[in-house]
């Protein structure tokens, strides 16, 4: 089980972007790590380091290794890379689970996975980083997930719900629809995420 020794909101310090709430949760803002703070000036490497490290922090404890390795595997794709890397970790369980907004973050989606509580085509998953494929159903046990309409409407005001995934809150059930692109993902830190080629030259 993935183990958080540091508030999970630490990480927005490192980065040194003007605006540092990674996950653009309005309820967050007013932590002393996410505060807004004047631009400091880069070098050209510093610049792109932090347009890689914005996206791997968004994704919230992927390890270095992981990151590489799915940076690798998008340079082998026909697609374009960036497109592609952004269309592996949107297809991971935990980032599907927060997209959806029946979680409040990817450490409560990863939570759930590793206790069992979620099946991806009624088979039971505890893995995070399991790649889904079109047509999947990611189903939810009802019995720990707070089905309060008021929580869901507070959390699905910070973020919306992206037209790859379908949603059934009746059933707490997620299909997903089709792989997704750089265009298509919404990322709070607005910055050029086509950069990150430029760090794995």
């Amino acid at each position: 089980m993935t183990k958080r020794i540091k508030s999970k909101y630490s990480v927005c310090k490192k980065l040194k972007n003007v605006y540092n709430n990674l996950w653009g949760l309005l309820s967050k803002d007013y932590l002393r790590s996410v505060y807004t703070k004047n631009k400091i000036n880069m070098t050209p490497f510093g610049e792109v380091l932090n347009v890689k490290q914005s996206l791997r922090m968004f994704y919230s404890n992927i390890k270095e290794r992981s990151f590489i390795f799915y940076m690798k595997t998008s340079t082998l794709s026909n697609s374009i890379t960036v497109d592609k890397l952004v269309s592996i970790l949107e297809s991971r369980l935990d980032s599907v689970l927060f997209r959806s907004c029946l979680v409040a973050s990817f450490n409560q989606a990863r939570q759930l996975i590793n206790h069992g509580f979620v099946t991806v085509n009624g088979l039971q998953v505890n893995s995070s980083s399991k790649k889904l494929k079109k047509g999947d159903i990611v189903k939810l046990n009802d019995k720990f997930v707070n089905k309060d309409i008021d929580i869901f409407i507070g959390i699905i005001r910070s973020r919306s719900l992206p037209n790859h995934l379908e949603l059934d809150l009746n059933n707490l059930s997620i299909v997903f629809l089709w792989d997704v692109n750089l265009k298509s993902s919404y990322f709070p830190i607005n910055t050029n995420y086509s950069d990150i080629l430029r760090f794995f030259r």
